[in-house]
C-alpha cells in the first residue's frame, strides 16, 4: 500500500472509530487551536521556451527542439504541518465555521530531458525542471453535521503558497547554457472534506483531504550564454504551475 491510500484508509478508520463510540452528544461552538500534520501529492505542468531571434541557432526548428523537450510535468510532493485555529456554530445538527492555517510545505518535483538537435547527428542538449513549494496557508469556510462525537464537513476557500521555478538549459555546442530561479507567492483555491471526532476533555482528532490549485507563475530565464559569453539574445521563459492533494490529520482543542 502506498503512502496516499495509507493516508485515506486512516480517514476512513477514523470515521468508523467514531460512529463506533459512544453517542454522547458534543457541542461543538467554541473557538478552537490545533496543530496538523500530512502529505501532500502534487501535479506541476512546466515549460521552458526559448524565443527564436536568428542568434546562435541556424533556423528555429532547433530552438523548437528545446522547447518541444521542456514542455511536460513533475510531480511535487512532501510533508507538510503547521498550526490551525478556527470558530465552530451549531445549530442543532449543524455546524458551521471557519478555518486558518499556516503550514510548512516541502513539496518538490523534477525532471531532465535531453535531446538531439534536429539534422545534427552527435549535439544535443538537456533541459533540467524543478518545481517547489514552500508553504500551505489557507482560509476557508466549513459546513458539518454532527451527530453524538462525530462531524462529518466540507470545506472551501482561498490557498496561498510559494513556487519556486529551478530551471536550467545547456548543449554541448558553443556550449550554451541558461538558468532560472525565482520564487513568485501565489494564491488559489481549495476544497475538501473530513472526519473530526470529540475525544473529550475539550480535544478532539481530525482526519481531512484538500485539493488545492494555484494556477501558474512565469518567470524569465538568465542571460542566454554562449561560450561563457552573456546575451540579451534568445531570451528565455519558464513556467510553472500546481495542483496538488493535501492528506492531513491534527489535533484541535477547543476554548
Amino acid at each position: 500500500m502506498n503512502l496516499k491510500n495509507a493516508l485515506l484508509v486512516s480517514i476512513l478508520m477514523a470515521g468508523a472509530s467514531g460512529v463506533a463510540s459512544a453517542q454522547s452528544a458534543t457541542n461543538w461552538t467554541g473557538l478552537y487551536l490545533g496543530a496538523n500534520a500530512g502529505y501532500g501529492f502534487g501535479k506541476s505542468d512546466v515549460t521552458s521556451t526559448i524565443t527564436y531571434t536568428g542568434y546562435y541557432y541556424p533556423s528555429a526548428a532547433l530552438s523548437n527542439a528545446v522547447n518541444a523537450s521542456g514542455a511536460d510535468s513533475v510531480k511535487p510532493k512532501g510533508f507538510t504541518g503547521g498550526i490551525t485555529f478556527g470558530y465552530n456554530a451549531q445549530n442543532g445538527n449543524m455546524v458551521y465555521g471557519f478555518e486558518m492555517d499556516a503550514n510548512t510545505f516541502s513539496a518538490k518535483g523534477d525532471r531532465s530531458a535531453t535531446g538531439t538537435y534536429p539534422g545534427y547527428p552527435g549535439l544535443t542538449y538537456t533541459v533540467n525542471q524543478t518545481t517547489k513549494a514552500t508553504y500551505l496557508a489557507t482560509f476557508r469556510g466549513r459546513i458539518g453535521y454532527a451527530t453524538g462525537r462525530s462531524l462529518w464537513f466540507g470545506t472551501a476557500g482561498l490557498a496561498m503558497t510559494s513556487i519556486k521555478i529551478e530551471d536550467s538549459f545547456s548543449d554541448n555546442v558553443a556550449p550554451a547554457t541558461e538558468s532560472a530561479s525565482a520564487s513568485k507567492s501565489k494564491a488559489g483555491w481549495t476544497i475538501g472534506g473530513g472526519y473530526e471526532l470529540d475525544m473529550q476533555n475539550n480535544w478532539s482528532f481530525k482526519a481531512e483531504l484538500l485539493y488545492v490549485n494555484f494556477g501558474k507563475v512565469t518567470v524569465d530565464g538568465g542571460p542566454f550564454t554562449v561560450a561563457g559569453t552573456p546575451s540579451a539574445n534568445n531570451p528565455v521563459t519558464h513556467t510553472a504551475d500546481l495542483k496538488a492533494e493535501v492528506i492531513r490529520v491534527g489535533f484541535n482543542y477547543r476554548f
